[in-house]
């Protein structure tokens, strides 16, 4: 059964992936910049995930992404990356807008749509 996740759970193990893809952790303090929201904000969505087995949190240490996390991470990056290929690629939007605008619409799209998005894209 695929489990349906809200566009913030999405947007924070995205995020997450990154970072740690980056630093091999991420830190609260990072999340509170790269979303621009409040410290509990950060915290309660982190214990939100945790409930949910998506993150492993440790205290003063960091956040990581739990092996359904990570699957679930890479799948919606994917389909970021795909939108983001579509407005620079084909629409000629500017790239930073182009990623704005992905992760803002990533979740709206369903996984078939994006399917025949990179049909398209691998014949331009």
């Amino acid at each position: 059964m695929v489990r349906k996740l809200t566009a913030s759970t999405e947007r924070y193990l995205v995020g997450i992936y990154k970072l740690q893809n980056k630093k091999g952790i991420a830190k609260t303090s990072e999340l509170i910049n790269l979303f621009r929201v409040a410290p509990g904000t950060v915290t309660n969505t982190i214990k939100r995930l945790k409930r949910e087995g998506l993150v492993i949190h440790q205290p003063y240490k960091g956040i990581r992404l739990t092996e359904e996390g990570h699957e679930i991470a890479l799948s919606v990056a994917k389909k970021y990356g795909v939108l983001e290929r579509l407005l620079t690629d084909i629409l000629e939007v500017e790239v930073s807008l182009a990623r704005e605008v992905a992760a803002n619409i990533g979740y709206y799209i369903p996984d078939d749509i994006v399917e025949k998005i990179e049909k398209v894209l691998s014949k331009a």
